[in-house]
């Protein structure tokens, strides 16, 4: 099993239901429905076996809906950010904000409360999946998994390569 990081969730976490699309790295899109003063639900579509597949919805209807699209494999969420705020007694995720190692999409809903930032690096693909917490109607938590760099990997690949290429230096003197 692959080893991941949670950072996690950030905003309302005591509020709705735990949600959990962990694994689910490759991402193509992300599906959020807000308006001007919440966000109300998030879904994403990823690659899993070669195929487009669905995540459940997070939350509810909002009046408004936009399609993030993401270039994958090239482009890849580098970082999340995003507002929470509780006006009234209700607390509620104000906006999110989506940062690719290309561009940024976003602000979906309104930047105002308290900000949050989630940031995974921009040099390779360390984005996980998301989980967070949410009801039938709203988003109310969202946080991400991050896979580490496994400079071990890396060194073995480097030192067989090193070591083949002497090989084959000495084979051919």
């Amino acid at each position: 099993m692959e080893t991941m990081v949670k950072v996690g969730p950030r905003m309302f976490i005591g509020l709705g239901t735990p949600w959990d699309d962990k694994g689910q790295s490759m991402l193509t899109h992300i599906f959020i429905s807000y308006d001007c003063k919440r966000v109300y639900s998030i879904q994403t579509a990823y690659i899993l076996d070669g195929k487009v597949q669905l995540s459940d919805r997070h939350g509810g209807d909002g009046f408004m809906f936009k399609t993030v699209e993401i270039d994958y494999p090239s482009e890849f969420l580098t970082g999340i950010s995003g507002y929470g705020d509780n006006e009234s007694g209700d607390c509620m995720m104000k906006s999110l904000t989506f940062e690719t190692n290309r561009r940024k999409f976003g602000p979906f809903g309104t930047e105002k409360g308290h900000h949050f930032c989630i940031q995974m690096g921009t040099k390779q693909r360390l984005f996980a999946g998301f989980h967070g917490t949410s009801n039938s109607k709203y988003l109310y938590s969202i946080g991400v998994y991050v896979k580490p760099i496994n400079p071990l990997e890396d060194t073995e690949l480097c030192t067989s390569t090193a070591s083949t290429i002497v090989k084959k230096e000495q084979l051919s003197a």
